[in-house]
C-alpha cells in the first residue's frame, strides 16, 4: 500500500525570488499529475476517517493565507492540470472591495501583457501592510476566491493570524533589525527602539500576553543617547528586571478558550456567509497548536492540518494532520516527494 501527503504552499510568483516561481510551480504540477492521485482535502478524511492506505502514492494539494497570487498565477495552472486543491485564507485580510485582477489565463490568451499581471509582495511585506493600513491589496477578494471554488475547497485559518509574546523571559529588544512583522500586533502599536522581545507564537496557540504599558513608557522615556551604548541590551534589562516584577499581563486559560472560541466561530461563520458552503477543515496559524487549541478546535471543524512534515500515518489524528511546506526550488520539491513515500 502507498502513502498519502499532504503539501503546503503560500505564494507562487511571476519570476524567480522569495518563494515558487509559477514555472517551477507548472512543473511541479504536471509531476503530481503524472505520478501521484491528486486528491481533495474531504477525500484524504477518507482515508484518515477509515484508517485506510490508499493503493496508489496520494497527495492533496493546500495554500495557506490567502494571497492574491493564488489566484493570479497558481489557480490557472491548477485548472490547466485539472487538478484539486484547498485554500486556507485569513478572514480579516480578505478585500472586500468589487476586485477580480487579470490572471495567468489572461496572459495566455493574449488578453493582457504579463507585466500588468500582479506583482507580489513578500509574506512579510503583505502582513505588515495589513497590520499599518488594515488592508493590503496582495491578499485575495472574496470575488476572487469565489470564483476559484471550481478548483479550491475552501478552509478555516481563522482571523487575526499574528504572533504574539507567551513569556515574562526577555531574550531580546527590538533594535529596528529584528523585527518580526507580527509585532504590530504583539504590542499593540508600532515598534519602538527597545522594546522588549519575548517568546512568541501564534495567538491562538498560547495564553496570549500583552507588554506592560509602564514598561513600554519606562523604554520611551530614555534618552536617544541611551541606545548609543554598546551594552545597551544588557543594561536595559537590568534596568526592566529591578523596577518591574513583571514585564507582561498576562490573560488566564479560562479567559483563553473563550478567546479563541469566539476566533474561531466568528472567522468560520463569516467564512462560510462570504463563499455560501460549509467549512470542514482548519489550518493551525504557523502551524502552531497546543492541547487547548486542539480541543477548541474540535468544536467547530471536522479535521485540522500542522506544518509538521510527516506523510498521513494509520491511526492518524485528524485533528493533528500533518503538511509538508514546499520550499522554492524543484530539488527540494522532489526530495519531499521522495521522503514522503518513506
Amino acid at each position: 500500500m502507498a502513502e498519502a501527503f499532504v503539501i503546503l504552499y503560500h505564494k507562487v510568483l511571476p519570476k524567480w525570488g522569495f518563494d515558487v516561481y509559477y514555472k517551477t510551480f507548472d512543473l511541479e504540477m504536471k509531476i503530481l499529475k503524472e505520478f501521484y492521485n491528486v486528491v481533495t482535502l474531504d477525500e484524504l478524511a477518507y482515508y484518515v476517517q477509515e484508517n485506510k492506505k490508499p493503493s496508489r502514492p496520494t497527495v492533496a494539494i493546500t495554500f495557506d493565507d490567502g494571497f492574491a497570487d493564488n489566484y493570479v498565477y497558481a489557480y490557472p495552472i491548477l485548472k490547466k492540470h485539472r487538478l484539486k486543491a484547498t485554500i486556507f485564507p485569513i478572514t480579516s485580510r480578505l478585500l472586500r472591495e468589487n476586485i477580480v485582477r487579470p490572471t495567468l489565463k489572461d496572459y495566455w490568451e493574449g488578453k493582457v501583457s504579463f507585466n500588468q499581471l500582479h506583482q507580489p509582495l513578500t509574506m512579510a511585506q503583505a502582513h505588515l501592510e495589513y497590520l499599518k493600513h488594515g488592508k493590503s491589496q496582495d491578499f485575495l477578494s472574496v470575488e476572487e476566491l469565489n470564483k476559484m471554488k471550481d478548483v479550491f475547497e475552501i478552509g478555516g485559518h481563522a482571523q487575526i493570524h499574528s504572533k504574539v509574546f507567551y513569556s515574562q523571559e526577555i531574550i531580546d529588544f527590538y533594535d529596528g533589525k529584528n523585527g518580526h512583522w507580527s509585532y504590530y500586533y504583539a504590542y499593540q502599536e508600532e515598534p519602538v527602539l527597545g522594546f522588549p522581545i519575548l517568546p512568541s507564537k501564534n495567538n491562538l496557540s498560547v495564553n496570549r500576553s500583552f507588554i506592560k504599558n509602564q514598561v513600554k513608557d519606562f523604554v520611551k522615556s530614555l534618552d536617544k543617547k541611551f541606545f548609543t551604548q554598546k551594552d545597551w541590551k544588557d543594561r536595559l534589562k537590568r534596568e526592566i528586571q529591578t523596577n518591574f516584577k513583571q514585564v507582561v499581563d498576562e490573560e488566564t486559560t479560562e479567559e483563553r478558550v473563550k478567546r479563541i472560541k469566539k476566533e474561531l466561530e466568528n472567522s468560520k461563520n463569516e467564512l462560510e456567509k462570504l463563499t455560501n458552503q460549509k467549512i470542514h477543515h482548519f489550518a493551525y496559524p504557523f502551524g502552531h497548536y497546543d492541547e487547548v487549541l486542539v480541543e477548541c478546535v474540535k468544536d467547530y471543524f471536522n479535521f485540522a492540518y500542522t506544518t509538521e512534515k510527516k506523510p498521513v500515518k494509520e491511526n492518524q489524528n485528524p485533528f493533528l494532520i500533518p503538511r509538508y511546506s514546499i520550499p522554492k526550488d524543484i530539488t527540494s520539491f522532489l526530495l519531499i516527494l521522495l521522503k514522503a513515500k518513506l
